[in-house]
């Protein structure tokens, strides 16, 4: 089963951004970001081909669960505005009625959604995930989930494998966590440990096998051979870091065990023919049915 995991609020606040305010439906109102993704799917179907198409929705996109960790987590992030709202509310309306798979975890983010259907793939499947969210790359597994990174939309993606993770960031998939929890994320607003950038960061993951391992060397009068090795400074920060690189230890993985809701409605091409007339996306709409029809997509 090759599926194709579309993160909605990554790929549609990029299409919002890259597509003009003209793009406007009969009456006036913006329809650029529901434009601009169902041209994206479009051209993923086509070029992807994938057996089944999934959109995965934020349920919420600063949770609870993470905010009572750290109440800094994506607090720098200003409110949604309400012209993307409306468009999303249209969006969801309008794949209701393409026949394709919806999914979302109650309280969490589309990240935990996408590592919840990672966590269940068999190897021989393969999940494709697109988004460009960076959290992501923390799910990547050879031979069976790769994540298509958007670059410039979906018409130049960095296609990260094991191999590629390794290539771009100098640590394994399996260890990208330990490294951003170190140098720190601002888009999530997550500060990292203090005077940790990211070349320290690599040398760091790659020196010790675990988070637990660096804090018990940065607690030894002699540190081990190694990036700590004769930087008192440096050990002091990452020892000063211990009760918040616990804490990003619980909150910077994606949550695998999120219960997942997918859901569906029925294909109703006369359906879509009416909403492509009432909001000005007749275009997009028959891209994306053509590209279905032909790749046999779900």
């Amino acid at each position: 089963m090759h599926r194709l995991l579309l993160d909605v609020s990554s790929l549609t606040y990029r299409a919002y951004f890259a597509m003009p305010d003209s793009v406007t439906a009969p009456d006036g109102r913006p329809v650029n970001a529901v434009h601009g993704y169902l041209d994206m799917v479009a051209r993923l179907v086509a070029t992807r081909r994938p057996d089944e198409v999934i959109h995965v929705y934020d349920h919420d996109w600063r949770p609870v669960a993470r905010t009572d960790i750290y109440p800094g987590y994506k607090s720098t992030r200003p409110p949604e505005p309400e012209v993307i709202t409306k468009q999303f509310m249209l969006l969801r309306s309008v794949l209701d009625h393409t026949g394709l798979l919806q999914a979302e975890t109650e309280g969490w983010e589309a990240e935990d959604a996408i590592g919840a259907f990672c966590v269940e793939a068999g190897e021989t499947d393969l999940i494709e995930i697109v988004s460009g969210d960076r959290d992501l790359i923390q799910l990547v597994r050879d031979p069976v989930v790769k994540l298509l990174f958007t670059i410039r939309g979906v018409s130049e993606l960095g296609e990260y494998d094991e191999a590629g993770v390794l290539s771009k960031y100098g640590v394994p998939a399996s260890r990208y966590v330990d490294f951003a929890i170190l140098r720190g994320d601002p888009s999530d607003a997550l500060p990292g440990v203090r005077g940790v950038g990211e070349k320290t960061a690599r040398a760091l993951v790659n020196a010790y096998g675990s988070l637990e391992d660096l804090l018990a060397d940065a607690a030894e009068v002699q540190a081990r051979p190694g990036p700590l090795k004769g930087k008192p400074a440096l050990k002091a920060r990452i020892l000063e870091a211990g009760e918040y690189l616990e804490a990003m230890r619980r909150l910077v993985p994606v949550n695998i065990e999120a219960p997942l809701s997918v859901w569906s409605g029925d294909r109703d091409d006369g359906a879509l023919k009416a909403m492509a007339e009432e909001h000005g996306i007749k275009g997009p709409i028959q891209r994306l049915l053509a590209a279905l029809d032909s790749a046999g997509a779900a």
